[in-house]
């Protein structure tokens, strides 16, 4: 009888891991429009490819937006150009709660179905970048570059990206995927029907994130381990530390400057734009589909 109850345990516990992980249907998701970027002429790629041991997804992107974008530098506004990066993460397929959760530091913590990078919701000064009187400016498809060139979101890009907003938003660096703010019954979610780390359980069981139109946004921390990228101690918070208007109380404007470690993968591959299964939900430019037909991987090899 013991026997019996610590195999049903055993394999409850399998089953509730393997429901945590992304399906490959999900990584359908991850591809771009191969729209041409205004401002460098460049075509966005993002691949997904499994590891060699099989128990894990590398993400790779250049970093290049796949929709419309203002005219970067925007003098008077934001002086960084958008450069061209090169991005590579490897997670778990099937990631796991860590003991303890993990706060967010500056620059990416999530990569976006697009490959584009998605930002903690604190501008370099630890306050609110989304909303109120320390809000930055965004163009009109909800993203910026910072001084490194990279083009990210500190919110859902909801204006270009996505029609559907109950479809995966991307992946955070802990494994767990990002949705948008409609959950599978058609509710539209807030920060206070998810936890801390701005996450909860979909009526399958599994765990994902959820982007929301308020505070903190997209994460409030991570829930479980995060991979590739560098935790600093003076520039990283939990959602749970800000004040009432988002802002960090006290924090330190001299540590925002953060170094990204991309992970080191062991499979090698070109780097063609990969088309996402939802390219025909995105919310795209106006003439795009005459456009598309023409560019569509125009200059790629």
């Amino acid at each position: 009888m013991a026997l019996i109850r610590i195999l049903s345990t055993a394999i409850v516990l399998a089953i509730a891991l393997q429901c945590y992980a992304i399906t490959e249907e999900e990584t359908k998701n991850f591809g771009t429009t191969g729209m041409p970027e205004r401002n460098t002429g460049l075509v966005g790629w993002v691949t997904v490819t499994e590891h060699m041991d099989g128990t894990k997804w590398i993400f790779r992107s250049n970093g290049i937006p796949d929709h419309d974008t203002a005219t970067w530098p925007w003098p008077g506004v934001n002086p960084n150009f958008i450069r061209e990066q090169s991005y590579q993460y490897t997670l778990p397929k099937t990631p796991r709660f860590a003991t303890e959760a993990t706060c967010l530091p500056g620059g990416p913590i999530g990569m976006a179905s697009n490959g584009l990078p998605l930002y903690n919701p604190w501008n370099a000064f630890s306050e609110n970048a989304v909303a109120g009187d320390t809000a930055e400016i965004f163009d009109l498809c909800d993203g910026h570059p910072d001084e490194p060139g990279r083009y990210h979101y500190h919110k859902q890009p909801a204006s270009c990206l996505f029609k559907d907003p109950s479809q995966m938003l991307g992946v955070a660096f802990d494994g767990f995927a990002i949705y948008g703010p409609v959950d599978e019954n058609g509710k539209t979610l807030t920060s206070a029907d998810l936890d801390e780390c701005h996450g909860r359980y979909n009526n399958g069981g599994t765990y994902q994130y959820h982007a929301t139109a308020d505070f903190p946004y997209i994460l409030g921390c991570f829930k479980g381990k995060p991979h590739g990228i560098v935790i600093h101690p003076d520039f990283c918070y939990f959602a749970s530390d800000a004040d009432e208007n988002g802002n960090i109380p006290k924090a330190s404007a001299s540590n925002h400057e953060m170094k990204i470690a991309g992970a080191i993968a062991d499979i090698e591959e070109d780097h063609r734009p990969r088309v996402p299964a939802n390219l025909w939900q995105r919310r795209l430019p106006k003439n795009y589909i005459e456009f598309l037909s023409k560019k569509l991987f125009e200059g790629v090899a």
